[in-house]
């Protein structure tokens, strides 16, 4: 009986010293808030491992800032940074979290985070968010915080009853994509640059005895493929995709750089007349989650958007639009769901009033952006029996893969280059001494009558680049954790972060301040990242918990067809393409 007795205390004593461990004690370490959000003294020290990668001025911004962060919170929360090769991060990241003793706070990419959600390793931030009083929603950018919204089930950013899906990660930072370019080359080619945005130009027109359009490039009393003529481009105003091809012909033609323009990513074309590759379908059909993602890279069927000075609000589809916003993909249809798309009849019969405006199908500006880099002789497209040439403007992914595209734009070899805010930091190491840059708006869908005036557009669009802050959902620390978040993500954080200039920051309010506009320093015309901050959204491998999705016909893309071997017709015929239909459905079925 004694023996049994003493065998059961052990048992007992086991369990209680193993729930102490696996209960409440797996947070006894993390820092306690009182009803004001305030920390309660407890004599503790909780311990955050952080885990992060960059480059090496990147890691010194971050070894500054945990480093402040323990200066201030000294005796109460210690952060450990552990800097990771950036190579492979992610799937590191994936593996550790699954572990037993995860880090607690790591990077989250706007392209891998959503996997991570769906193994069950992040914690959901939302409260944390909506109690937080260092950081507030509305002072960040719309297109920075929503991109960290996202429900498994809908696969997207709203719950299945339609209210806003949960945040998993608070961004670091936000990366818009601009136009870089090369002044003093320029210059060379006889154009003027002037820097004057639109609502100032009748200003500036009176004052200087000019009477200058409100455009990016172009001829004054000349053809705008004149090169002889001297030309002005406007900083301030973006181009329109002519104009691109325009300046870029100017420049080449006259031997200033090998090669007028470059971008390697579509979305700026398709996004500016309301295109995209993906659009949602609603149904009601059982197999799936509320609905299905359709692939609509090469849609044909056209986008309209509301006339300037439209009065109210324009309503089709059961939504409502104001002046310059361009109709929704499902609301311009009859039936998104059938297998051949259909206009409205009442967007056809605006159109002919005049309340809207036709613009160009997601297919014609994706063939916009694939003939840059094909040969002049090249047949990229054929449509309604009329060829479609290259326009031979912009390098090849396989010619410009040596030196990389911001190599070719600091070695003189490319006078215009559209990348992110992140390579300011290089472009001003690498350009040569006494070379003048700057940046410009990304090139939008314009159209212009005889007489040069717009009479049809699109929108600005571009995608911009983000990384985000998240915890660990087995984190034994989240509320000490979440206070490093709020740190980095804050005010103080954020313009310590500033001033290394490789981002913008995600406050509103610490983007127009100098640490991060940067005037006495090249590129002077900072302002346009912030204006690409407002409307840039996250690329394509934001969309779903995955890309597997996108690699088969993105490979195909970026390699023979993009490197002038196979045409579209080809490329929308492949297998690569046509099996993306069925993929994108997996996404939603119900399991």
């Amino acid at each position: 009986m004694k023996g049994w007795k003493k065998a059961l205390v052990v048992l007992l004593s086991a369990v209680l010293c193993f729930s102490l461990f696996t209960g409440c004690g797996s947070k006894k370490n993390d820092i306690e808030l009182d009803e004001n959000g305030n920390i309660k003294p407890s004599g503790k020290v909780s311990e955050v491992e952080f885990w992060g990668w960059g480059d090496e001025e990147e890691l010194q911004v971050f070894n500054n800032l945990v480093a402040s962060f323990n200066a201030e919170y000294e005796g109460i929360i210690k952060v450990k940074y552990v800097q990771k090769n950036s190579q492979g991060y992610q799937d590191a990241v994936a593996t550790n979290l699954l572990g037993s003793r995860p880090a607690d706070v790591v990077y989250a990419g706007d392209g891998e985070y959503k996997q991570l959600v769906k193994d069950g390793s992040l914690l959901d931030l939302t409260n944390f968010l909506e109690e937080s009083k260092v950081l507030k929603e509305e002072e960040m950018w719309d297109s920075a915080i929503n991109r960290y919204r996202y429900d498994p089930d809908t696969t997207t950013d709203k719950k299945p009853d339609g209210s806003p899906a949960s945040v998993w990660g608070i961004p670091k930072d936000i990366g818009p994509t601009v136009l870089y370019y090369n002044a003093t080359q320029f210059k060379a080619a006889n154009v003027e640059i002037i820097s004057v945005p639109e609502d100032e130009l009748d200003e500036y027109n009176t004052k200087n005895g000019t009477s200058y359009k409100p455009r990016g490039y172009y001829v004054p009393g000349h053809a705008d493929n004149d090169i002889e003529a001297k030309a002005v481009f406007n900083n301030r105003i973006a181009m329109s995709w002519d104009e691109v091809r325009y300046l870029s012909e100017r420049i080449q033609q006259k031997g200033i750089a090998d090669y007028g323009y470059f971008t390697e990513w579509w979305f700026g074309y398709g996004w500016s007349v309301g295109g995209d590759c993906i659009e949602y379908v609603p149904t009601e059909d059982a197999q799936y989650n509320g609905g299905y993602w359709d692939f609509t890279l090469g849609d044909e069927t056209k986008n309209y958007i509301v006339k300037d000075g439209y009065e109210g609000e324009y309503s089709v589809g059961g939504n409502k639009y104001k002046t310059g916003e361009i109709i929704a993909w499902g609301d311009k249809l009859v039936d998104p769901a059938a297998s051949t798309k259909t206009i409205r009849p009442e967007i056809l019969a605006s159109v002919a009033s005049g309340d809207l405006i036709e613009l160009p199908s997601q297919r014609e500006a994706f063939t916009e952006f694939v003939r840059l880099s094909q040969k002049k002789d090249v047949v990229v497209d054929e449509v309604n029996g009329e060829k479609l040439y290259g326009y031979e403007i912009t390098p090849n992914p396989t010619t410009i893969s040596t030196d990389g595209k911001v190599g070719y734009f600091t070695a003189g070899k490319l006078s215009m280059l559209v990348d992110g805010r992140w390579s300011v930091v290089n472009i001003r190491s690498s350009m040569a001494k006494g070379v003048e840059w700057d940046v410009a708006p990304l090139p939008i869908y314009k159209k212009y009558d005889a007489n040069g005036d717009c009479i049809a557009h699109g929108v600005a669009a571009g995608h911009s680049g983000s990384t985000s802050l998240a915890i660990s959902k087995k984190s034994r620390v989240p509320q000490a954790a979440w206070k490093f978040v709020e740190y980095v993500s804050g005010a103080a954080g954020q313009g310590i972060q500033a001033k290394a200039g490789f981002a913008i920051p995600n406050q509103k309010a610490v983007a127009h301040t100098e640490d991060f506009l940067q005037s006495d320093q090249m590129p002077k015309n900072a302002v346009v990242f912030i204006e690409a901050a407002e409307v840039q959204t996250p690329g394509d491998w934001w969309y779903l918990k995955d890309k597997k999705w996108i690699d088969d016909w993105a490979g195909l893309l970026n390699g023979d067809v993009r490197n002038g071997k196979k045409s579209l017709s080809e490329f929308f015929a492949s297998n690569e393409f046509t099996g993306t239909f069925n993929k994108l459905k997996d996404y939603t079925k119900r399991k």
